[in-house]
């Protein structure tokens, strides 16, 4: 049996109100913001645990891969990055790598649905980014790319990052950082992040990216 003292509603009384609200025609969740939070997911490649070695293939989490693209750890054996190579700050213990092969890719797809609205008015800005890189004086490069699509899958933006060169990197080992950031077109509905390595010497594709990141805030 419920009461009330001075106004305030007894917890049987709250209980029976909190369900019958949401019971009400109408009340449902709030969709979660997608605004400020991170929108690749493992763009990292810290999901799991890298190659040791240019001999094995570890394929990343989250990721459609073609190729051999795959995770490998800092300082790996066969002349990868490491953990004072030029890079991120905050850089794991990962970053993705081409494999043995010409060419590797790996492909994300985003819904945007969440922000339609803000979209469509144009009030929706991206900010993407990605370190990208490659092995001492080699042409071998990896870049990466994003693809803003609409409901039927034409595309009505896209930006692509790097490659970075030899000479960008000084003949180094390593990565360095490229962005870009802009409005979301008001038609797109998906934003498909793809990575692309490619091999012009040598036998390993040693295109080198890590830190993969796509963020929207609402202007």
């Amino acid at each position: 049996m419920s009461f009330s003292v001075r106004g305030i509603l007894a917890p049987a009384a709250a209980g029976v109100i909190l369900a019958a609200s949401l019971a009400m025609p109408g009340a449902r969740a709030q969709t979660p913001s997608i605004y400020g939070v991170e929108l690749v997911k493992n763009g990292g490649a810290e999901a799991d645990v890298g190659a040791p070695s240019n001999s094995q293939i570890v394929k990343p989490t989250g990721w459609t891969t073609t190729g051999e693209f795959t995770a490998v750890q800092y300082g790996a054996s066969g002349g990868f990055p490491d953990a004072t190579s030029p890079g991120p700050a905050e850089r794991g213990k990962n970053l993705f790598e081409g494999g043995n092969v010409a060419k590797s890719t790996g492909t994300q797809s985003i819904s945007l649905a969440a922000a339609a609205s803000d979209i469509a008015a144009g009030t929706v800005k991206y900010s993407f980014s990605a370190w990208l890189g490659g092995y001492s004086n080699q042409t071998d490069n990896a870049t990466a790319s994003l693809s803003f699509r609409d409901a039927a899958g034409r595309t009505v933006g896209s930006v692509v990052l790097g490659p970075v060169t030899p000479v960008e990197r000084k003949d180094v080992t390593g990565l360095l950082q490229r962005s870009h950031s802009g409005v979301v077109p008001k038609a797109a509905a998906t934003a498909v992040v793809t990575i692309v390595f490619t091999r012009y010497e040598g036998t390993y594709n040693d295109g080198s990216a890590d830190n993969v990141s796509l963020k929207l805030t609402k202007t």
